[in-house]
C-alpha cells in the first residue's frame, strides 16, 4: 500500500487539500504564462529593433554610395575641371559598418557585412586611381569610369543590396516569430487551466463520492427506519473519516432505539 493509502484524511482535510491543489495549479499557470510571455516579448522585440536598425543603416550606406558615385560621374563628364572630387567618406562608412556589427544578431548578416567591407576596400582601391586620370581628356576619364570603377562599384553595391535584403527577410521572420511566441507563451497557461478544470471535475466527483453519496445513503437509511421500521444497514466500501464514524454512531443509536421499542412492546 502506498503512503497515501496509509494516511487517512478527514473530510475537511480532503476538501482543503483538493482546493489547495486547484489554487496552486491556477497560480502556477498564471506565473508561467506571465514570465514566458515577457521573456519571449523582450527577446523578439530586441531582434526586431536590431533588424530595423540594420535595414536603416544599410539603406543609408546605399544612398551615400549612390550619391557619391553619381556625383563623380557628373564631374568626370564635365569639362574644365578645377578640383579633384572627394572619395566616399571613409570614416563615415567604417562607423556605419561598426554600428552594423553591433546590432546584428545572425551569422549570415555578419558574413554579408564582411563581404561589403571587402568590396568597399576594392572600390576604394580603384577610386584612388582617379588622381592619375582626373586631368586626362574626358574620353579617357569616361572610359576609366565605366570599365574600371563601375565594375567594382556594381559588386560593392550588390553586396550592400544583398545585406539589405537579408536584413529585411530577417525582420519579417522575427515579426512572424513574435506572433508565434505569443501562442507559445500562453500555452503553459492553457495547459495548466485545462488541468485545473480536470482537477475541479475530479474534485466534484470525489466530493460526490465521499461526501454527498454517503450522506444521501444515511438519509435514506434513517427514512426507511422511521417509515417502515427497517433495520439500518448502511455500509461504505471506504472508511476512516468522520462520515464513516457518524454512520457507525447512527447505526448504534438506531439499534438502541429499536431494542428499546422491542422491550417496551
Amino acid at each position: 500500500m502506498s503512503m497515501f493509502g496509509k494516511v487517512k484524511l478527514g473530510i475537511r482535510s480532503k476538501i482543503y487539500v483538493a482546493s489547495l491543489v486547484i489554487v496552486m495549479m491556477l497560480l502556477l499557470s498564471g506565473v508561467m504564462a506571465f514570465f514566458e510571455f515577457g521573456r519571449m516579448s523582450r527577446y523578439i522585440s530586441n531582434l526586431i529593433s536590431s533588424s530595423i536598425m540594420t535595414v536603416d543603416l544599410t539603406r543609408n550606406l546605399i544612398n551615400t554610395c549612390d550619391r557619391y558615385h553619381s556625383d563623380l560621374f557628373r564631374q568626370i563628364g564635365d569639362d574644365g575641371l578645377l578640383a579633384q572630387p572627394e572619395t566616399i567618406p571613409t570614416e563615415e562608412f567604417e562607423s556605419s559598418i561598426d554600428r552594423l556589427y553591433s546590432v546584428m544578431t545572425s551569422k549570415e548578416e555578419r558574413q554579408m557585412t564582411d563581404s561589403v567591407r571587402y568590396a568597399y576596400s576594392a572600390y576604394m582601391q580603384v577610386s584612388r586611381e582617379i588622381e592619375s586620370v582626373w586631368l586626362r581628356p574626358q574620353e579617357e576619364r569616361t572610359d576609366w569610369y565605366f570599365n574600371r570603377l563601375q565594375v567594382v562599384y556594381e559588386k560593392f553595391r550588390n553586396y550592400l543590396q544583398r545585406l539589405s535584403d537579408s536584413s529585411q527577410t530577417i525582420l519579417t521572420d522575427n515579426y512572424n516569430s513574435l506572433q508565434d511566441s505569443y501562442y507559445r507563451s500562453i500555452m503553459p497557461g492553457v495547459v495548466a487551466n485545462a488541468a485545473s478544470i480536470i482537477l475541479i471535475i475530479l474534485f466534484v466527483y470525489l466530493l460526490s463520492l465521499y461526501v454527498i453519496k454517503p450522506v444521501v445513503k444515511m438519509s435514506r437509511g434513517l427514512r426507511d427506519y422511521r417509515q417502515s421500521g427497517k433495520s439500518y444497514n448502511v455500509t461504505f466500501d471506504y472508511g476512516g473519516d468522520q462520515i464513516q464514524s457518524m454512520n457507525e454512531e447512527i447505526k448504534e443509536i438506531v439499534d438502541e432505539n429499536k431494542s428499546f421499542k422491542n422491550r417496551k412492546s
